[in-house]
């Protein structure tokens, strides 16, 4: 159930140079990984120094001798989904109508919400400046037109 590389310079120049497009031992093991046959670690991590010298191992439970009729069984493993696609479900189209006007109208919600908020932010300002003149006109520090064309101060015009 398992085949082994001893020597992976000379598999990399003799095997992979000759039966695939690359000599790259990595993305041989890269492509292994991707029909399911896993690496078996029997040397001690000791003994492990280079990659060159060590004994490669790999092992797939339908990759058996003599038996060539479960080669074809030995499948490249399907894709991934995209993890956002994860757990989705296709729903009627009613409610996929639905869903989709909801999502049209808290759009249209959150520009109005920022609209405001600039409003908001705008009569804050103004409220402000009314504040601050309000306090100026208190203390009498700002004079206003009397209707005779006297200028008066709020004091005055109050005691009127």
């Amino acid at each position: 159930s398992s085949f082994v590389v001893s020597n992976i310079g000379e598999f990399s120049r003799s095997i992979l140079g000759s039966h695939f497009k690359h000599n790259n031992f990595s993305s041989f093991v890269r492509q292994l990984n991707m029909y399911g046959f896993h690496k078996i670690n029997r040397t001690p991590r000791a003994q492990r120094t280079s990659t060159t010298s060590q004994t490669w191992e790999f092992s797939h439970p339908k990759f058996l001798r003599a038996r060539p009729d479960l080669l074809d069984a030995i499948k490249r493993k399907a894709l991934e989904p995209d993890p956002r696609e994860r757990g989705r479900v296709e729903l009627p189209g009613e409610v996929a109508r639905l869903l989709n006007d909801m999502r049209d109208e808290n759009k249209a919600l959150w520009r109005e919400l920022s609209r405001l908020g600039g409003r908001r932010r705008k009569v804050e300002k103004l409220t402000g400046i009314v504040r601050t003149l309000c306090d100026a006109i208190g203390s009498g520090a700002i004079l206003l037109p009397h209707f005779n064309s006297s200028l008066t101060t709020i004091t005055q015009y109050r005691q009127r």
